[in-house]
């Protein structure tokens, strides 16, 4: 029997599911549709997938704070919203035709993206998991990826670029049009780290 594949979500369920991330029923620490992107981006590429009851508490916030659902009936909508986008995430990055693309916020003023949140939600991402994540951090070549990425994140950091005379809109801009082909990346990365790490079938000779 083959399972016929969920949907993505659709625009007016993506808002449904902004909306809530950022109504009075969360905390302040509850990501937003952008973070949560880039939250689930670092689990689905990285070298280990935790169970989503050990992720999803880290969407409401680090301090733990649960939402005040109205219901269980919302609470397994917005639970079913968020793992749905996570499945769809997999889907784009392993999908027949692979097509990442980052769910990032515009500035319309200047037409450019802004990309702050989403690397925020890829670096708590990471966090999940960080020994498993320390290859990555020790291989120049990934590192070099990595680091706009939490560049981007980090508050120090971006201070650091502005008193060098950085554009910080141009940056994020710029890396937001680079993340497509960052994340695939890094998603080989761990893939052929995986399969070497795998134990072969030995073979008998006749």
């Amino acid at each position: 029997m083959k399972f016929k594949p969920e949907p993505p979500l659709s625009e007016v369920e993506l808002d449904e599911l902004a909306d809530f991330l950022e109504s009075d029923a969360t905390g302040d620490e509850c990501m937003d549709l952008s973070m949560l992107h880039g939250f689930l981006t670092a689990i689905r590429v990285g070298p280990r997938e935790p169970e989503p009851a050990a992720w999803l508490a880290q969407v409401w916030g680090e301090d733990g704070q649960a939402p005040k659902f109205a219901s269980a009936a919302q609470q397994t909508r917005i639970e079913d919203l968020i793992l749905r986008y996570y499945n769809q995430l997999g889907d784009e990055l392993v999908g027949e035709t692979p097509g990442f693309t980052p769910l990032v916020y515009v500035d319309e003023t200047a037409g450019t993206d802004i990309v702050q949140q989403w690397c925020y939600g890829f670096m708590l991402g990471t966090a999940m998991s960080p020994e498993a994540w320390q290859p990555a951090m020790d291989d120049e070549e990934i590192a070099q990826l990595l680091a706009p990425i939490f560049d981007c994140a980090d508050d120090e950091a971006r201070e650091a670029m502005v008193a060098d005379g950085e554009n910080l809109a141009e940056f994020e801009h710029e890396l937001a049009a680079a993340l497509p082909d960052i994340v695939p990346i890094l998603r080989a990365f761990w893939l052929a780290r995986l399969e070497a790490a795998a134990p072969r079938t030995a073979r008998r000779r006749h």
